[in-house]
């Protein structure tokens, strides 16, 4: 049996490390919030190599005395807090001591600070296991430069991903806390390129909209609630801002950006009946409340946190999140952006009403089953041309008669249900259009009933297959705009736009940086060219795919496909609909979209027959 013993200090500071220390955006974030609790106004922010080979943060701070120096890197040494008190009154983002020792022991770490009070800076850094303190010039504050991250560590090295990626975790992270901190001018540097410069004039309106683009400012929403244990306040975005993932929600507490799956679930509840299926709101929550009330030491990240009245928090951010929705006007202005005029004729110009916060879901024949259960009516004698059946004692229609019409129709007597592939493209061509539902569903008559098809994901199969035909034989057809689309992303978002280019142009979709974070959309697949609306999430989208996933291609017809298609509540008249369904009917697969959903919901005449009891 192995005998117990103590660790080395440079294995126990590497297993600390493995628990603070994740990726460069660990470091960033410890860094930063050093800055922030040294009272600093101004922090600069550079990465080499997505952080992995370089990452500098500079800020202008009170500055670390010469004396103490050294002593900032011993574990658990902090000015922050003194006794265990302290844990649960905390006013400052660190508290543990333990991010430099952590850093110090997986990268080789050089830091450089000065007090105001100090007519010169000094330089700390490690060579041998011992730290050497220089002077060295340096303005007011702290500097620090973390280079060659893992470098000692290959084990938690091989597992970082590639830079790109990394390079967007650290500037995701660093663009939430300069959201949680406008009052702080920060700028982000990433590879060379200044990406984010933020005013630090504190007002948070100012510095959403440099982070998020100008052009969201109509659909921010702010709210406000006071209660008895604090505040909260921020900006919603309206249901025109929901993603497909949930990064743009930002929870902020006391100055700390968190995670916490109550908050979330109270801020989608608010949401609850205003946003598709999968579709998730934007939206900056901060809350102000007593430190007494949280305890932020249950987290080696210091990302998540406990609240002593979590329940009541819940409430009151639902009610805050209803409150400021229900109060805010959420219809879609007419007073839209022009369309870009296209500088051909679209192929298949659509006439659209838009509705965009228009949902529909189809009905179910689940209350007329329970009816017919209880009312069922017996089986008929051939001698009996007409049978009243009495309801049950427990029904509430008991003075109501049912009746069944004489001569009722058998099953024998119904269409044979359409089976082949032939049989159905036959049916799309001939059947007879009888209108459009909830405008959202084509209602078409057959030989053997009715079959209701969602006019989205029809038109979504046909251009997915005209788009999957032109790329295999690589002859998509791009079509210029006259008037190019400008788009705003965040850092991160710009730079995966960025390195996604060429991935985008393999499909038509032709952009061209325009300035910082922001890019000109030129030109379109001619297919999607009348397509209305902005681009920004679908290019997204392709670009995390193509990032994500070997089999990216498909993914991005599909979304193509799916923003050029028909949306439910579009009003089409009878010419539109039967050109959707004659091209429908060309098509490989009539029957799913390509997410695999059903196109057609067949309504058979024997089915029709039971319901009503004819049979």
């Amino acid at each position: 049996m192995t005998q117990i013993r103590i660790l080395p200090p440079e294995v126990a500071h590497k297993i600390a490390a493995g628990e603070v220390i994740e990726r460069p955006a660990s470091v960033v974030k410890e860094l930063i919030e050093n800055s922030i609790d040294a009272q600093a106004t101004q922090i600069t922010v550079e990465i080499r190599g997505g952080g992995i080979e370089f990452i500098r943060v500079q800020d202008n701070g009170v500055g670390i005395p010469q004396d103490e120096l050294e002593l900032a890197f011993q574990p658990h040494a902090t000015s922050k807090i003194t006794t265990a008190d302290d844990l649960f009154a905390l006013y400052t983002l660190g508290f543990r001591g333990e991010a430099l020792p952590s850093i110090a022991s997986v990268s080789k770490l050089t830091m450089y600070s000065r007090p105001v009070t100090q007519d010169h800076g000094f330089k700390i850094w490690s060579q041998g296991g011992q730290f050497i303190v220089e002077p060295t010039g340096t303005p007011p504050g702290t500097t620090v430069e973390v280079q060659d991250l893992f470098y000692n560590v290959p084990a938690r090295l091989k597992f970082l991903k590639t830079p790109p990626t990394e390079r967007r975790h650290v500037l995701n992270t660093a663009t939430n806390l300069a959201l949680a901190h406008p009052h702080i001018s920060f700028r982000l540097i990433a590879e060379g390129k200044t990406v984010l410069v933020t005013p630090g004039n504190g007002r948070l309106l100012d510095t959403i909209l440099i982070v998020e683009g100008k052009n969201i400012a109509s659909d921010l929403i702010k709210i406000q609630g006071d209660f008895a244990w604090g505040q909260i306040w921020g900006y919603l975005g309206s249901p025109r801002l929901g993603k497909g993932n949930r990064s743009g929600q930002i929870f902020i507490l006391n100055g700390r950006v968190i995670e916490s799956q109550s908050l979330r679930v109270a801020l989608e509840k608010g949401y609850a009946g205003l946003l598709p299926t999968r579709t998730y709101p934007w939206a900056l929550i901060i809350l102000d409340l007593n430190p007494q009330l949280v305890d932020c030491n249950v987290h080696p990240a210091k990302a998540e946190v406990r609240f002593s009245n979590e329940q009541t928090i819940f409430s009151d951010l639902l009610q805050t999140v209803r409150s400021g929705l229900v109060g805010s006007n959420l219809a879609p202005s007419l007073q839209e952006p022009p369309r870009p005029v296209q500088s051909g004729k679209p192929a298949k110009p659509v006439s659209r009403t838009t509705q965009a916060q228009l949902q529909w879901e189809p009905t179910t024949w689940q209350f007329m089953d329970e009816l017919l259960r209880e009312y069922r009516p017996a089986k008929e004698k051939e001698s009996v041309r007409r049978e009243q059946i009495q309801p049950q004692a427990s029904s509430p229609f008991q003075s109501t008669d049912f009746v069944v019409e004489e001569n009722p129709q058998s099953l024998e007597d119904a269409p044979k249900p359409i089976e082949k592939l032939d049989e159905v493209r036959k049916e799309l061509l001939e059947g007879r259009i009888i209108g459009q539902l909830q405008q959202t569903y084509i209602l078409l008559e057959v030989s053997t009933g009715l079959w209701l098809l969602d006019q989205h994901i029809v038109q979504e199969r046909i251009l997915f297959e005209q788009l999957r035909k032109d790329w295999e034989a690589q002859t998509i057809h791009v079509q210029e705009l006259v008037i190019s689309q400008h788009l705003e992303f965040t850092p991160s978002e710009a730079m995966l736009v960025g390195e996604s280019l060429e991935q985008l142009g393999e499909f038509g979709l032709e952009l061209e940086e325009f300035g910082n974070n922001s890019f000109l959309l030129r030109a379109v697949p001619s297919y999607l060219a009348g397509t209305g609306g902005n681009w920004k999430e679908e290019i997204l989208q392709i670009a995390e795919t193509a990032r994500k996933t070997t089999a990216w291609q498909e993914e991005a017809l599909i979304t193509l496909a799916c923003k050029g298609s028909i949306k439910a509540g579009d009003y089409l008249d009878e010419r539109i609909m039967r050109a959707l369904l004659n091209d429908l009917a060309k098509t490989e697969n009539p029957f799913t979209c390509p997410h695999g959903r059903p196109i057609i919901v067949r309504l058979e005449t024997p089915e029709l027959l039971r319901r009503f009891g004819r049979i």
